[in-house]
């Protein structure tokens, strides 16, 4: 197994002494950071104690220069942040994050990337609130709703149906109809144009449990192939803020659902003989031959193991690389260790929040050609 760089600037960080702290910090209450941070630290600074004196001077230097960020990662306004640093190879990264990551800390030759590489998806959603007046078009990003020009408008006419009402309603009617839908098909033409730009993961239409489908019929075929989901709203009266909450619990859904999908292809497939393994020895053996098109994780399992820094192989422990010979180092999670090299092999990892069948084995992957049952 080659093990090649990743064009990632934080992927790529080495430290040959074994001197790189990886950090992950979420957001404390306020004025917490120094004692989170204090705790984060304890445990490098005693693991430091068994290095020789350069590389243990080094890793308490950073310690103490990490401790001493409290102050200005309080003024600032990120959700979590990740930092990396070993003085004897001259890293200092500090990078805010977006998301929620689990409070950790690591020493040793390379990053500890896990949190990163399980962070949630992102979820891009084409948005439609629409009754047969009136329509909005929104995109759905990052938590983020952004309208898609103003509101349209369409003109059904009076209903006054004078002396000859059967005749004059069923025109009326007709008219209303032809208008609501040439209305639908403007709000979809906006839509289809910020999915050509940047593709959706999915399509969410408010409105009217009645209308639904009739919007849903007037819109493009790349639209119309998305996953749809629907919520009860009015275009009238909709507020982007109820607008955004919806979207982000219509977000958790689509992901939940994809995890099940996932987990369950990756289970099916391997049961059926197919090119898919399941239970940590295996997916190392999968990992190691560069086979894993696609890996996944039950929730936090994590295991022990040991990596070669000269090839990148993987395994659940040894002193001595299988391989090429030079000594492997010990890592707190292999998993971790397997989620990378899966990506930098081309392939993809996920880390499941729901239940499935691979919470009994702790880990499974879809891979690109059969592996050799590991021995």
């Amino acid at each position: 197994m080659t093990w090649s760089a990743t064009g990632d600037p934080i992927a790529d960080l080495r430290s040959p002494h074994g001197s790189l702290i990886s950090l992950y910090a979420e957001r404390p209450s306020p004025g917490g950071f120094g004692a989170l941070l204090s705790d984060l630290m304890k445990p490098i600074r005693e693991q430091a104690d068994g290095f020789e004196r350069k590389v243990e001077k080094s890793i308490i230097n950073d310690a103490d220069r990490i401790h001493d960020l409290a102050e200005s990662l309080e003024l600032d306004s990120a959700p979590a942040y990740a930092v990396f640093a070993s003085s004897l190879d001259d890293v200092f990264r500090v990078e805010p994050l977006g998301h929620a990551v689990p409070n950790v800390a690591t020493v040793g030759p390379r990053p500890y990337l896990r949190p990163l590489r399980a962070a949630p998806r992102s979820v891009r959603s084409g948005i439609m609130v629409a009754d047969r007046a009136a329509a909005r078009v929104f995109v759905g990003f990052e938590g983020v709703v952004e309208a898609l020009g103003t509101p349209i408008q369409a003109d059904l006419g009076k209903p006054n149906f004078g002396g000859f009402s059967g005749y004059a309603e069923h025109n009326v009617r007709a008219r209303a109809d032809e208008v609501s839908a040439k209305l639908w098909k403007e709000a979809g033409a906006r839509l289809l144009e910020a999915h050509l730009k940047r593709a959706f993961d999915y399509l969410a239409i408010g409105g009217h449990e009645e209308t639904i489908e009739d919007i849903a019929s007037t819109l493009h075929p790349y639209l119309s192939d998305l996953p749809r989901v629907t919520f009860p709203a009015s275009p009238q009266t909709a507020a982007i803020s109820s607008i955004r909450t919806e979207i982000a619990l219509l977000d958790q859904e689509v992901r939940k659902q994809r995890q099940h999908s996932l987990a369950g292809r990756v289970c099916d497939t391997a049961w059926s003989g197919g090119n898919a393994v399941l239970g940590l020895t295996e997916v190392l053996a999968a990992a190691n031959s560069q086979a894993i098109d696609t890996l996944v994780v039950a929730g936090g399992f994590s295991r022990r193991g040991a990596i070669c820094d000269q090839c990148g192989h993987l395994s659940r422990g040894g002193d001595q690389c299988p391989v090429c010979g030079e000594a492997m180092f010990e890592v707190e999670d292999i998993v971790a260790a397997v989620m990378d090299a899966t990506i930098v092999a081309g392939g993809r990892a996920f880390q499941l929040r729901v239940a499935s069948p691979v919470d009994t084995h702790g880990v499974g992957a879809l891979t690109r050609f059969p592996v050799p049952a590991a021995s």
